[in-house]
């Protein structure tokens, strides 16, 4: 993909992400203001105004700009067509260990593992070495890796960490009635809304939309480590949806539920009760995740 590209489809998320807090009906800004409020050329939010407008976001004549409904997780980009190559490189990454069934005490090669990703050897080593704050991989003295194993004490240490920089980031959202995250809580009900209105089928979208809801979550806090540990939990906790099928659209619909329960008492100021439902959530995931694993 070229860097053109990357750069228009990277700046329509944002400008969906930008718009989305907004009312149909509202009157957009000028082409001069989306340009400085994502930092992109006039041709480029040209380009993405065109996109918008063609996908029905918004109708675009002359300098009269409208928005004519929320953008949905259906308008956007995927995460993979807007990373930059090393992002790709850690998605891929990421992807290869959570999926390749490692028994513990398995051997990564660097070399290998270059090759199956088709990436370099040294951005291998990189994100090996990135990787390794996780626990789940150490360096051997040579130029091999061991994979120490995803196991039950590893999920239960996980959680902890979740629950206890989760609920910080829960109380420090319902503490601020003018907190900035409120606007993007307003389209996350919408989208959990929406995907719970669609058939068992459209289930499949919602480890998606709880990893955007639970790194919403984390942002709150306006943290960078808690972003950062948002980034590296929201990958283990995406990938054990797809490690047990059982009951799975069960499972995902009342966990859509368990959100709309937080995001509306959230948004209507009821702060215990969002940060009750929040806990009750957690306990939730917590159970589901130790349930999905097979740990023999």
């Amino acid at each position: 993909m070229s860097r053109q590209n990357q750069t228009f489809k990277a700046a329509a998320n944002q400008a969906m992400d930008l718009f989305s807090g907004l009312e149909p009906g509202c009157e957009l800004g000028t082409e001069a203001e989306l340009c400085d409020r994502l930092e992109i050329s006039r041709t480029t939010a040209r380009n993405v105004l065109s996109h918008l407008a063609n996908l029905g976001i918004l109708e675009w004549e002359g300098r009269r700009k409208v928005l004519l409904r929320a953008p949905t997780v259906a308008d956007r980009f995927p995460p993979e067509d807007v990373a930059l190559p090393a992002e790709r490189a850690e998605h891929q990454f990421h992807e290869w260990i959570l999926r390749t069934d490692l028994p513990p005490n398995a051997q990564i090669h660097e070399s290998e593992l270059a090759r199956q990703l088709g990436i370099s050897v040294a951005l291998v080593r990189d994100l090996l070495q990135n990787f390794r704050v996780s626990g789940l991989v150490e360096k051997n003295p040579n130029k091999h890796w061991t994979f120490r194993g995803f196991t039950r004490d590893y999920a239960l240490e996980m959680c902890d960490m979740r629950e206890l920089i989760e609920r910080e980031a829960m109380r420090r959202l319902c503490a601020d009635p003018d907190h900035p995250a409120l606007p993007r809580m307003v389209e996350m009900e919408r989208l959990h809304i929406n995907l719970l209105a669609r058939d068992d089928s459209a289930m499949t979208e919602f480890p998606a939309l709880d990893a955007r809801f639970h790194r919403l979550v984390c942002s709150a806090a306006r943290n960078r480590f808690y972003d950062e540990f948002a980034h590296r939990i929201s990958i283990i906790v995406h990938y054990h949806y797809q490690w047990n099928k059982r009951d799975e659209t069960v499972r995902n619909r009342e966990a859509i539920r368990e959100h709309l329960a937080v995001i509306q008492a959230v948004l209507q100021g009821r702060s215990d009760e969002a940060r009750d439902a929040f806990d009750q959530h957690l306990q939730t995931a917590r159970e589901t995740l130790l349930a999905s694993v097979n740990w023999s």
